[in-house]
């Protein structure tokens, strides 16, 4: 784990889910949606590390890209403003002068930027690697993001005091409580048209993102069916698959704070986050799911079903994966209880389209669809410690697979919730396989399929 300091900013394509509705509803595709987010984030990659050698590319999690620079505050946010910019321009230019992109909906953008420490962590495993960065910095700027309106870029207020006033007088002043927990009380917030930033956009940086686009054919782009569980390691921007699965986000609840700010346990966090983050793939990978990517110190696992099909000569019935998705949840709840820590999750079930993109070999898992968003909002917005949130569909499609297993869920609102783990749910079945038993006199053997 490496101790850094610099501007972590998230450039978001705000309306990408509906884009992508959008044309599903037309087409029953999402060909040009996938090829236009490539295009996108593939030139501003390219841009970014064109502008500055201190930019890092960190990955793209949906319709976002994770970035960080790695100066000081005016430095690093002048780097910011320039990427921001030309971010900008060219969501504008996508559908106005990319006619293969002209049957979209116009592309929203906004931008969460934050300056302070984070850590880089390399996270490894056996044939596998990725790296993701932890800290004040990258969670605030997501949070900023999320807060920033429509082409509109938001910062922080270290940063907004950092710059010169006569630019500082175009940026609105935001009061805002949710910000409480970054131990801020307001942010700033500018038109990305109105950005000062001192790089120059040419015309032939437009061109360059247009040789791109134009570089591969939309009739090469294939979203086959699922035989089999998915492997990203297959798929690419040509080769996408199109799924029902559950996206499971696990999100470790106040990890950052345990970290000391004189790094003086910085060794000791770092062997602590390995093993975190290990506890979770592992059990993503062991019992059903697929890993996709850490976001920080959360993990994003996909759950999916296999379609009925015919193998041999032999008729498979369809595979199912409520059950697995939340059985994984409660064995991760318990698992990171080790290290002192406490997780919450949430959970949707949808339609999902993967695929592999990114300017850097096509690195990046991408799963998409509303389907996503939700799952994130259960985590994010319903899931205590210790707390599974899932969605209806989620819920009707666990109690028709696992009836027992759905009533350790209690409905709230519009949406369900368990706080419980894998050994508490054991004893659960112990006690109603005993009482069951006890009262037909007998051993229900059914009950040893519930685990």
């Amino acid at each position: 784990m490496k101790k850094q300091i610099g501007v972590h900013f998230y450039i978001n394509i705000v309306n990408f889910n509906s884009i992508i509705t959008d044309e599903e509803e037309k087409t029953n595709k999402v060909t040009h949606s996938i090829h236009a987010l490539d295009t996108f984030f593939a030139s501003v990659e390219k841009y970014g590390k064109a502008v500055s050698k201190s930019l890092v590319v960190e990955k793209i999690t949906g319709s976002r890209l994770h970035l960080y620079v790695t100066d000081d505050i005016t430095d690093a946010y002048d780097t910011v403003k320039a990427v921001s910019a030309y971010a900008y321009k060219l969501a504008r230019y996508i559908n106005g002068d990319i006619p293969k992109y002209k049957s979209l909906k116009d592309f929203y953008i906004n931008v969460g930027v934050a300056y302070g420490r984070f850590y880089e962590f390399e996270f490894k495993a056996k044939n596998y690697d990725e790296l993701t960065t932890i800290g004040y910095a990258a969670n605030f700027a997501a949070k900023l993001q999320a807060l920033s309106g429509y082409n509109k870029l938001s910062i922080s207020e270290d940063i907004f005091e950092s710059l010169p006033s006569e630019e500082a007088d175009e940026y609105t002043e935001i009061e805002e409580e949710t910000i409480g927990k970054y131990n801020q009380e307001r942010y700033y917030t500018i038109a990305l048209s109105n950005i000062a930033s001192g790089v120059d956009i040419s015309e032939e940086d437009m061109k360059t993102a247009k040789e791109y686009a134009n570089s591969d054919n939309l009739g090469d782009i294939d979203f086959a069916g699922v035989r089999v569980p998915l492997n990203f390691q297959t798929l690419s921007k040509t080769q996408c698959k199109e799924l029902e699965g559950i996206p499971v986000f696990a999100d470790v609840r106040d990890f950052t704070s345990q970290f000391a700010e004189d790094d003086s346990n910085l060794e000791e966090m770092a062997v602590k986050t390995q093993q975190i983050l290990e506890s979770m793939y592992l059990i993503s990978t062991s019992h059903g799911g697929i890993h996709v990517q850490f976001q920080g110190d959360r993990e994003l696992s996909l759950y999916h079903n296999i379609p009925g099909q015919t193998v041999n000569g032999m008729y498979k019935e369809e595979q199912k994966c409520f059950r697995s998705a939340v059985l994984a949840s409660m064995r991760m709840i318990d698992a990171v209880k080790n290290y002192n820590v406490n997780i919450g999750v949430g959970e949707d079930f949808g339609r999902l389209f993967a695929t592999k993109i990114g300017a850097r070999g096509e690195k990046d898992n991408i799963l998409l669809g509303e389907t996503v968003i939700q799952a994130d909002n259960m985590e994010d917005k319903k899931a205590a410690k210790n707390q599974i949130a899932i969605t209806a569909e989620v819920y009707d499609g666990l109690k028709e697979e696992d009836a027992y297993l759905a009533e350790q869920f209690s409905k709230s609102g519009q949406f369900y919730i368990a706080t419980i783990g894998y050994e508490q749910y054991k004893r659960n079945v112990s006690y109603k396989q005993q009482s069951t038993s006890t009262s037909q006199k007998n051993y229900n053997g059914a009950w040893g399929d519930l685990l």
